[in-house]
């Protein structure tokens, strides 16, 4: 990753936690198949640029021998296709397949600034994280938990309606 991407990463996870938002996965895999005819390969902190790495890094991480090279991205990361994809978009190893595909998508794709594939079941959004609010709720300005605050003499009234 460049400089700049480093950069831009770091900056999204800063202004995700100032607005205290989260990143969200939602859907589920509808078979497709396009994850693994265009991927990157992310490798020892690195990203894969040339055909050399790849074979390098096979050496010491055998999953890399199913991907095989088919071109360059804009930005000159190696593109790969999965060799053990079926002619339906299902994984001829599916027990077998490497952590990389158990996994995604992952929020890392956000934080690289990449995107789903087309016609992919997953999206991805930012929201508010529930969690953070709910504890935020919870404390008040001095510092007690809502529920100290509520004491077996208080009462609750609910005003009644008045028949006109």
């Amino acid at each position: 990753m460049s400089i700049f991407s480093n950069i831009a990463s770091y900056f999204r996870m800063w202004r995700l936690k100032k607005r205290r938002q989260t990143v969200v996965i939602r859907g589920s895999c509808n078979l497709c198949g396009q994850c693994c005819r265009e991927v990157c390969l992310y490798v020892g902190s690195k990203w894969l640029r040339t055909e050399k790495q790849h074979r390098k890094e096979a050496i010491e991480n055998p999953y890399l021998n199913h991907f095989k090279p088919i071109g360059k991205t804009d930005d000159g990361f190696l593109k790969f296709t999965c060799t053990r994809l079926n002619e339906n978009g299902t994984c001829s190893d599916y027990k077998g397949r490497p952590l990389l595909c158990k996994r995604f998508p992952t929020t890392s794709i956000y934080f690289q600034h990449g995107q789903l594939p087309k016609g992919c079941g997953f999206r991805m959004s930012t929201e508010m994280d529930f969690e953070k609010l709910l504890d935020d709720a919870r404390e008040n300005d001095d510092g007690l938990e809502y529920d100290e605050k509520i004491h077996s003499s208080d009462s609750i009234k609910i005003p009644s309606k008045k028949c006109s």
